[in-house]
């Protein structure tokens, strides 16, 4: 490959050293299911025949979950509240943790003995969480450690139903935590895996139940510390643990299961035309993965895949008989590759000095990294950053949930001097197009402005092949149906 092509930099960029494989290691596939196969009971039942009918096929399975939609920012927002006296939050986090998973169990399982059992299980993880809720109500303050622990929470209740429905419906299955598999380092909230340790770990424990015809159902998102201490490893997480597992095993294939037919020219909820995008590479899958700020897949799962040459399929739960996205080492040449990426539920905060600085005027460099030093400690995602010493600015584009920790940080960062702002309501739209090349950006912008759409602010590559805009949320249904159409995703 031309040495000079920035996708042939991207895919040695997300190679990465792991260990040599044991070619003894038998092959499987590994089902990572996203939050909305367990919406409700019905998800979940639509969800239940899917890993059977793969097993099926191919008895050597491994399932990984993740928690239930919006439970892991209700965990954390129930984390904050009690630090700050917010007893009430914690309380309805509680809650809703319970009877939404207690409403599921009482659809499914019907055997009386399983759900007794599942009930004392889930019990004593709400007392867990009864504990660390107080412990931080009585110190008024949390750590990023305390935080993991309560975050890991949901992905373990929907485990432990999953496994319990499995086994009523004739599958033997077992509940395995993460946190047996995934050694990490102890950086809270986006913990990185020592890849040899992780790696044995997952052959010692998954393969002999996969030998006995046991399906593990692994809690995604969650590893813990040598010391085994829980961690969590940050947003995508749970695709991230279902790649790490395949690279451990070489696996036949690992499929992320969401709510799309793969990945798509555009959000087929505003673009009804979308299509499908069969196939793609490592490096273009890269590319699309660093845009959508892991809403469509994270770069970190792409790494131990591209290395072991495991492809890696995008499927739909709710219509799994359609191919989704394969993305392999060498696909169809003539594949289509270019999409709009829309990344909504995002908020921007920004911190901004008076055009005429006091003497006593604080703005360094060192304190704008010292402020996303902090924003990455406490596990907040930083979508998109800019940073300007000339007018003394700093703005970042974080996810709603962190919004008002992410505003606190800036506050006690910056001072009374600065004045820090609030956006409550912004997105992301990216375009990534090869075909388009260094026109990329001048053709989106002139699409935008015929649209009288107006931007916040806007990043873009060096050799085009892509470029974000940061937009009011209103505008986003607006710019990326202009965008598909003018720019040719149409006829993709």
């Amino acid at each position: 490959m031309d040495q000079s092509n920035p996708i042939s930099r991207r895919t040695r960029a997300i190679t990465c050293v792991i260990p040599a494989l044991d070619e003894s290691v038998v092959t499987m596939r590994i089902m990572k299911f996203g939050a909305i196969a367990f919406a409700d009971a019905l998800r979940v039942r639509d969800t239940i025949r899917i890993i059977k009918e793969q097993h099926a096929k191919d008895p050597s399975v491994v399932v990984v979950c993740s928690a239930l939609p919006g439970i892991t920012d209700a965990l954390l927002r129930a984390a904050r509240a009690a630090a700050h006296g917010g007893e009430q939050e914690a309380d309805i986090a509680r809650r809703e943790l319970w009877n939404r998973h207690r409403q599921i169990a009482e659809k499914l399982v019907t055997d009386e003995w399983e759900r007794e059992m599942l009930f004392q299980r889930l019990a004593e993880q709400l007392k867990q969480l009864d504990r660390m809720t107080r412990a931080m109500a009585t110190l008024g303050e949390y750590s990023a450690r305390g935080i993991d622990a309560i975050a890991s929470l949901g992905e373990r209740f929907a485990a432990l139903i999953i496994a319990v429905i499995l086994r009523q419906s004739g599958v033997a299955a077992q509940m395995i935590d993460a946190t047996e598999l995934i050694v990490t380092d102890a950086h809270f909230g986006v913990a990185r895996p020592y890849l040899d340790e992780s790696f044995t770990k997952i052959s010692e424990r998954l393969l002999p139940m996969l030998q006995a015809g046991i399906i593990p159902v692994v809690t995604g998102y969650t590893g813990a510390t040598r010391n085994g201490v829980v961690t969590t490893l940050g947003r995508g997480g749970g695709d991230y643990t279902a790649a790490l597992i395949g690279a451990a095993v070489n696996a036949t294939e690992v499929c992320l299961w969401t709510d799309v037919d793969g990945i798509l020219t555009a959000d087929p909820k505003i673009v009804p035309a979308a299509k499908p995008l069969p196939e793609l590479s490592y490096a273009e899958a890269a590319e699309m993965a660093t845009l959508s700020g892991s809403e469509i897949l994270h770069l970190r799962t792409l790494m131990p895949l591209a290395t072991r040459g495991i492809p890696l399929r995008i499927a739909n739960v709710h219509s799994p008989e359609q191919p989704g996205t394969l993305v392999t080492a060498l696909p169809t040449p003539t594949h289509a590759s270019g999409a709009i990426i829309s990344t909504r539920g995002l908020a921007l905060i920004a911190a901004s000095s008076s055009s005429l600085p006091t003497y006593e005027d604080a703005w360094t460099a060192e304190l704008a990294a010292t402020v996303t030093a902090r924003l990455s400690h406490a596990g907040i995602e930083t979508l998109l950053a800019h940073q300007s010493e000339l007018d003394r600015t700093l703005m970042v584009i974080v996810r709603q949930p962190d919004a008002t920790y992410t505003k606190e940080i800036f506050e006690q960062s910056f001072g009374k001097d600065y004045n820090v702002t609030l956006h409550p309501t912004v997105a992301l739209v990216s375009i990534i197009s090869a075909v388009h090349g260094t026109l990329l950006p001048s053709l989106a912008m002139y699409a935008l402005g015929r649209a009288q759409i107006n931007h916040i602010a806007s990043s873009r590559s060096l050799h085009g092949a892509y470029v974000s805009f940061v937009l009011p949320d209103e505008s986003v249904a607006s710019a990326v149906q202009i965008l598909h159409s003018d720019l040719g995703f149409a006829s993709t």
